[in-house]
């Protein structure tokens, strides 16, 4: 059985999306990482980063319980028990895939975090803070959307490489930051916004 611990940030949603696009069934466990529930004990003896998400699987390779942190390994964990086309087999293909979806995980959304932290979160302002990462997320933005030009996603089909960037670009308007300059990104945006499993994997429970 799997069992995703999760919260509903982006990188938790990217985790919820790859699940229900490759159709498996698993329980979901809230962990309010606002109220500090995955600073407990009980939640850092399976995952000692104190992170979200974490994904268990009680059946994993050779019968063992598995635990996996990062959405990134999540995703293509995934993938591999299921064949996914989100992970292409070919390794040509793959190692784009993999190109940009970690750039999604290691330059897109770290990026975005700071955006929003200073934006939505920090009771005091902080303009310079404001002004500076606002500066690198439309940076970020501006490498996507050359790279979407003529593209539908980022590397053929569909894959985790738009999941990966897919949940930040959901949170835009925290980063105070439209689509007005960034056509391509939006075009893509809504196209896979309109996924019935991208739907379910951003519903509130």
């Amino acid at each position: 059985m799997l069992h995703l611990h999760y919260y509903a940030t982006p990188n938790g949603q990217k985790a919820r999306i790859m699940l229900e696009e490759v159709g498996l069934s698993y329980q979901l466990h809230i962990v309010d990482i606002r109220a500090g529930k995955n600073l407990g004990e009980d939640y850092r003896e399976f995952a000692p980063s104190r992170r979200i998400p974490t994904l268990v699987d009680t059946d994993g390779p050779g019968g063992k319980a598995l635990t996996i942190i990062e959405s990134h390994v999540i995703m293509t964990y995934l993938a591999a028990m299921t064949n996914s086309a989100l992970y292409p087999a070919d390794p040509t293909v793959r190692f784009e895939v993999d190109q940009w979806a970690l750039h999604g995980q290691s330059t897109f959304g770290p990026t975005f975090a700071n955006v929003t932290l200073f934006e939505t979160r920090f009771p005091e302002d902080v303009p310079s803070a404001k002004k500076h990462f606002g500066n690198l997320g439309r940076r970020c933005l501006e490498t996507i959307e050359l790279h979407l030009q003529g593209r539908d996603y980022f590397v053929g089909d569909y894959s985790i490489a738009d999941i990966a960037h897919f949940t930040w670009v959901n949170r835009m308007d925290q980063a105070n930051i439209t689509f007005g300059d960034f056509p391509n990104v939006r075009r893509w945006f809504e196209k896979i916004a309109a996924r019935p499993a991208v739907q379910k994997g951003l519903k509130a429970d």
